[in-house]
This record gives structure tokens, sequence and C-alpha cells, in this order.
């Protein structure tokens, strides 16, 4: 991850096995942090990700809800 930034200027707001994400107060931005990846984002960009992201994962879920509703009746 990138360390470039002193660390008091940094707090993480959550991390996973898959992903770090850092609000960084001295850039006013956000660090999404995936693998190698690291995304630089506003604030505003990083919630309208966020939003993007959960519409995915809710029509995902649903999506898969409804195959495995469907092989069951079949």
């Amino acid at each position: 991850m990138n360390t470039d930034h002193a660390t008091e200027d940094r707090r993480i707001l959550a991390r996973c096995t898959v992903c770090q994400v850092e609000h960084r107060a001295d850039c006013k931005t956000v660090h999404v942090h995936i693998g190698h990846t690291n995304l630089r984002l506003t604030m505003a960009a990083f919630l309208s990700l966020c939003a993007t992201l959960l519409e995915t994962a809710h029509a995902a879920t649903a999506g898969a809800v409804h195959a495995a509703a469907h092989r069951a009746v079949s």
C-alpha cells in the first residue's frame, strides 16, 4: 500500500482481505486500495462509486436468487 503520506493525515475507514479504504485529510481524498490497484477519489466520486457498487450487488444478488429459484422449480 502507498505510504507516501504521513500516517496522522490518514484514517482507515474500513478494510477486509480484498481492500482497504482510507480518508486522507491532507489532500481531502478517499484512497481505495485493491491489491496492487489504488484509486484516489474525491469524496463525491467515492460516494458515487459506492452507490454504483451497491446497486450492482443488489442486481447480482437478485439475479442469483431468481436463478436459484428457477432451478429449484425446474
